[in-house]
């Protein structure tokens, strides 16, 4: 693992011992350049938890004063834009009981408010809220009854000042690709079904069980390949304090959702990145896991610090799948309906549909020259 992501492994713990502190201290002593430590917390969403993990060993002197301004600068922004972003949920709440519409908190915001103590360590671009798709327009109409503008080129999107909401009708984005669907064994209403409130304050805000929450969360990082340590950081600090029966549980839900690959997958990279100790019947899982040489290699570039392949992505999370359901969710992540693809390429009204996938051909041929990067898949 390169010196940047492991001081940033060792930085990102909820509470630090003093173990932890002489861990940062002799690897801080190797840096080269504070700056690209530093770039790299922010990129990788961890730059609350190295500000924090420094100032708690006495360490944060060790920067200039434009290192520590930047560190400072970041957490405290993050700190206030989470805040309004949680006064907002509280806002239209009460909107939400009165219309009798439930929603799921998903991603970040859903985790403020189970793991993270200090809101300043997790950032957040928006607020993902999942509502199933009878109740769709009842959820528009609150937000728009509320002053939230829906964005002209991605229509799920709302925002009201800095705040703004990502609305999806399906767990796995199957509103944009219909094909994510077949990535779980059963129908997303059981999904939500189990869901459960966050607070007895607000019954129309729900979360996810922790089971369902993990394979989520294991999803959306696969989706994205990886990219982020703070979406591994997440998933290390749900299942920091279970159980065995709460890690039976997650086993059980993976079959039963047929996400067995893709709890692997997760649990294979945690252990590798922070020595994550896992129950002994699924460590031996993650090991039969890690003995698979495509696997192996694809996982451990992320491991080392460095992006998997972009179209890696498509073959993980769809490992659970059939050949013939396989086929469909690689051909149409790649070659989307126009209408999402449209998104993909905002100044792209005026294209005909033929000269929109050719467009796409080039970007997925241009993304293929360049490997490893990022996907080109953000829908």
């Amino acid at each position: 693992m390169e010196l940047e992501h492991k001081i940033l492994a060792v930085a990102a713990s909820l509470e630090p011992q003093e173990d932890k502190f002489q861990q940062l201290a002799a690897l801080l002593s190797r840096l080269p350049d504070p700056l690209q430590l530093i770039d790299l917390a922010v990129r990788e969403g961890l730059a609350g938890f190295l500000y924090k993990s420094l100032l708690k060993a006495d360490l944060l002197e060790t920067l200039n004063d434009h290192h520590r301004q930047i560190l400072y600068t970041t957490y405290y922004l993050t700190i206030r834009r989470n805040l309004k972003s949680i006064h907002a949920l509280n806002q239209f709440a009460p909107r939400l009981i009165e219309n009798d519409v439930q929603v799921v908190l998903m991603q970040g915001i859903s985790l403020l408010q189970q793991v993270y103590r200090d809101i300043g360590l997790r950032p957040m671009n928006d607020i993902d809220i999942w509502v199933l798709p009878n109740r769709y327009a009842d959820l528009v109409n609150s937000l728009v009854s509320q002053g939230f503008e829906r964005n002209p080129i991605y229509p799920d999107t709302f925002s009201k000042g800095e705040v703004v909401l990502d609305i999806h009708t399906h767990i796995l984005w199957a509103d944009r690709i219909n094909s994510r669907k077949q990535l779980i064994k059963i129908d997303q209403t059981q999904i939500f079904d189990d869901t459960r409130p966050i607070n007895a304050e607000n019954p129309a805000i729900n979360c996810l069980n922790p089971a369902d929450q993990f394979l989520y969360l294991s999803l959306h990082a696969l989706k994205h390949n990886l990219e982020r340590l703070i979406w591994l950081v997440d998933i290390r600090y749900l299942v920091a304090d279970w159980s065995a029966s709460d890690w039976l549980r997650l086993t059980s839900r993976a079959e039963k959702l047929g996400q067995q690959a893709t709890l692997y997958y997760m649990l294979l990279v945690l252990a590798q990145i922070f020595a994550l100790r896992l129950p002994a019947d699924i460590a031996a899982g993650v090991d039969s896991t890690y003995s698979n040489f495509f696997v192996k290699r694809i996982l451990n570039r992320r491991v080392k610090g460095r992006p998997i392949p972009t179209w890696s992505q498509l073959m993980l999370m769809s490992a659970g799948t059939g050949l013939r359901e396989r086929i469909a969710f690689v051909s149409e992540s790649l070659f989307p309906k126009p209408r999402v693809l449209r998104q993909v390429f905002p100044n792209s009204k005026r294209l005909s549909n033929r000269r929109l996938y050719w467009k796409r051909a080039l970007q997925i041929l241009g993304s293929l020259k360049s490997q490893p990067g990022r996907a080109g898949n953000d829908y």
